[in-house]
This record gives C-alpha cells, structure tokens and sequence, in this order.
C-alpha cells in the first residue's frame, strides 16, 4: 500500500474519533492537551471553541500542533496514532458550518451541554458565547 493509502488507512481513526486530543505549545514548547469534539472539514479536521481561549492563543503564536483519537477526558485511546499538523482558526462563515458538522455528529451532547450553555450565556450576557470560533487542522503530508 502506498503512503497516500497508509494515511487514508489511519485518518479513518480520527473520522470515527468522539473525541481527539488536540495538543498545542506554549512559548516554552510545553505541549496542552485538550479533548474536543471533532469534525472532518474540507481538507482537515475542525472543532468550535471560545473566541477567547487559550487554544487560539497558542496556535496564532505556533500552529504547529498534533492531534490523536482519545477518550472523553483527553488521554489518548490504546493503539491510536498521532498525527502532525497545522491549525488555524477559521472564519466567521466556516464557524457556523463547522458547529453544523458538530450538532450533527454530536446530536444529544451538543443539545445537552451547547445550546443549553447558550441560552444560559443569552440571558446573561445578551449573546452565546460558546463555540464562537473553529480551529481547522490540516495533516502534514
């Protein structure tokens, strides 16, 4: 099998994945990992995320990042790979079609933990505040 279908091979791990563990770097080059919901999008993998969070601080400072199925809490599952890749956040309009992706795929969660936190952000705050930006990965060759 050729590299391309080695690759194809794996990447349907991260397809099916619930969860990934998203790995940025500080300044210092400390890895964070964080588990998140992932979507397959366009030519990479895509989750929402706050607009002011830590994760879009660090991939603006360094996009290189890695990522890897996992469990609920972040800890990667048994037999998984790990893939390289670059991140970047996306635009307004990509926004609203990865948090689509991610209300289809995660159906009752997203209900549960989402929109509920957003009709609570709502009548606090005037407006939603979760999932307000998406950070698309894109696998190194």
């Amino acid at each position: 099998m050729d590299i391309d279908g080695i690759l194809l091979v794996m990447t349907t791990e991260l397809d099916a994945a619930r969860y990934i563990a998203f790995v940025s770097f500080r300044k210092d080059g400390t890895p964070v990992s964080t588990a998140v919901w992932v979507v397959p999008f366009e030519d990479g993998y895509a989750f929402t995320t706050d607009s002011d969070s830590w994760k879009i601080k660090r991939i603006l400072k360094n996009p290189t990042v890695t990522i890897q199925a996992s469990n609920v809490r972040g800890r990667p599952k048994r037999g998984s790979a790990a893939f390289a890749g670059q991140a970047e956040v996306l635009d307004p309009d990509a926004v609203a079609r990865v948090r689509e992706a991610v209300r289809a795929k995660y159906r009752i969660m997203y209900r549960l933990l989402i929109e509920r936190s957003d009709k609570k952000a709502a009548k606090q705050h005037g407006s939603a505040t979760a999932g307000t930006a998406a950070i698309k990965v894109v696998l190194d060759a």
